[in-house]
């Protein structure tokens, strides 16, 4: 049964995250006739939503059950789907956006929480490994099938796609089986409340450190990626060029990444992930000066990623081991809501900016200052115990 479920769950991590629409959606909004202003409060909204309903959404699937929670989900990605292809109107494409929000709210933790409670913790380094792979891998074709599409304007057939995934993830979470223990998924009686919740975090120096880094690492990275093809569009290169430097840098960041587990037995793995996330800042850096050379920059890109890819695994594991599993789906939420947070900061900090630098120049500022937050809790992380 517990293989079935990590068969099952990869096959989910795969199927959620194809999208070939994922790292075109400004250009094909730009495409539809929507200003950037429109643009940005689409993304605004999706980020609120998905901030403010993380946490209940996370705590009503460890009180009422996991799998439900990520069959809601899935149900309202599709609509989100539907409404990228047929709504034109701004706000109800709003709405539509504020739906994936809550959407992706529901599935953040739900299925993740099901097949962490099916194996043992010392197997999450390895299968950690094994689901960025295969996560990696989805979002390699989605970039190199949406490089394409994107190059041809045929829009409709992507978004068909993206629906027919959406669909076959909808069989796939039927069939993954949830285990109902006593002491992992929470019961009326024993219960869960934000207070408990809140004492977790306040109590754990692992939680908060791993928080302050999802939030502080999101207020510049979040936006690197949702505008990634117009930066590389502005400095001269096509959407297929896109595509293809996109499935080049996530696939070799997964391939980087199953050397993990035979490179952590024999170092220090405090050590390496903090030098692995110093180098992926600077990588990123090099990547957004704007004097960097054109042909350099798919290498710093792909290079940044890489580096991230290597102690990712490692960061997540400590993470995980510092979970209370009767809490997992809730904690989870939480550090989804710390990635909404330092999106929606960044969205506000480059509407403050965007009259007087472009958005090259603006991400380069929001990484300088994520620098300042993000190293000193990277350093706390991996030196702490639970």
């Amino acid at each position: 049964m517990k293989n079935r479920t990590v068969l099952l769950y990869m096959t989910f991590v795969f199927l959620s995250n194809f999208s070939t629409i994922l790292y075109f959606l400004t250009v094909y909004l730009e495409f539809v006739g929507f200003s950037m202003v429109a643009i940005s409060s689409m993304m605004i909204a999706y980020q609120v939503s998905k901030f403010i309903l993380e946490v209940p959404t996370g705590y009503i699937a460890d009180r009422f059950g996991r799998k439900t929670s990520g069959l809601v989900g899935v149900v309202g990605m599709l609509g989100y789907y539907a409404a990228l292809l047929l709504v034109r109107s701004p706000l109800l494409l709003i709405g539509a956006f504020a739906l994936k929000g809550f959407a992706a709210a529901c599935m953040s933790g739900s299925m993740e929480a099901i097949y962490i409670d099916s194996v043992s913790l010392d197997q999450l380094v390895r299968l950690n490994v094994v689901e960025r792979f295969v996560f990696y891998a989805s979002y390699a074709l989605s970039a190199c099938v949406g490089g394409f599409i994107s190059s041809a304007g045929a829009y409709l057939i992507g978004l068909l796609a993206d629906i027919i995934a959406m669909v076959l993830t909808l069989v796939v979470v039927v069939c993954i089986p949830e285990m109902r223990r006593g002491d992992t998924t929470a019961t009326p009686k024993r219960g869960i409340s934000p207070k408990m919740i809140g004492a977790a975090i306040a109590r754990n120096g692992i939680l908060r450190s791993a928080f302050i880094m999802d939030c502080s690492q999101a207020f510049a990275f979040v936006a690197l990626e949702d505008f990634f093809s117009l930066l590389l569009a502005g400095r001269g290169m096509n959407a297929v060029a896109s595509g293809v430097i996109i499935a080049v840098q996530l696939l070799a960041s997964a391939s980087m990444g199953l050397i993990v587990p035979s490179v952590i037995a024999h170092v220090d793995k405090g050590r390496f992930a903090r030098i692995c996330g110093i180098v992926r800042l600077s990588l990123a850096a090099l990547f957004l000066i704007p004097f960097t050379p054109v042909y350099l920059l798919p290498v710093f890109y792909v290079l940044q990623t890489v580096a991230y890819s290597l102690f990712a695994p490692i960061k997540y594991s400590i993470f995980q081991n510092a979970v209370d599993s009767s809490m997992r789906c809730s904690l989870i939420s939480v550090q989804s809501q710390m990635v909404a947070v330092g999106a929606i900061l960044f969205y506000l900090f480059n509407a403050a900016l965007s009259s007087i630098a472009g958005i090259r120049v603006v991400l380069l500022v929001a990484l300088g200052i994520s620098s300042l937050v993000y190293i000193p809790a990277l350093f706390r992380l991996t030196s702490q115990r639970p």
